[in-house]
């Protein structure tokens, strides 16, 4: 769980999904959690953030998931915020591979929402 309160930028085009995902980030961990349903949104808001959580089944609207990770990781002000990918395929052999290049963490669908903060925390360390 959270120890302080974290910021996390939650990338995600499915309103009600992403709602039910922010109520268990919030109400179970204490998390901030702002929500986006395209990538320019995203790459706008990044900064603001503790953590990215991109869900890369989903179609943006703009920019697909390599792109918005691209953009982010080039970017000075968001390169360092850890970037967590949820993903129904976490052994594809793109995913590996973006992830040996660079610092991704990847969560398998499906999860369990109420266990989601508990396994963001153990990702990122923030015991």
């Amino acid at each position: 769980m959270c120890i302080k309160t974290r910021r996390i930028l939650l990338i995600h085009t499915d309103d009600a999904i992403a709602e039910m995902m922010l109520l268990c980030l919030e109400t179970i961990a204490d998390c901030e959690v702002t929500t986006v349903n395209s990538g320019i949104q995203a790459i706008e808001r990044a900064s603001e953030a503790d953590a990215i959580l991109l869900d890369l089944d989903e179609k943006m609207p703009d920019l697909c998931w390599r792109e918005i990770v691209q953009n982010l990781k080039q970017d000075s002000l968001t390169n360092a915020i850890p970037l967590i990918l949820l993903t129904a395929t976490p052994q594809s052999q793109e995913l590996l591979e973006f992830q040996k290049n660079e610092e991704l963490k990847a969560i398998a669908k499906s999860f369990d929402l109420l266990n989601l903060a508990n396994q963001i925390s153990l990702l990122l360390n923030w015991n």
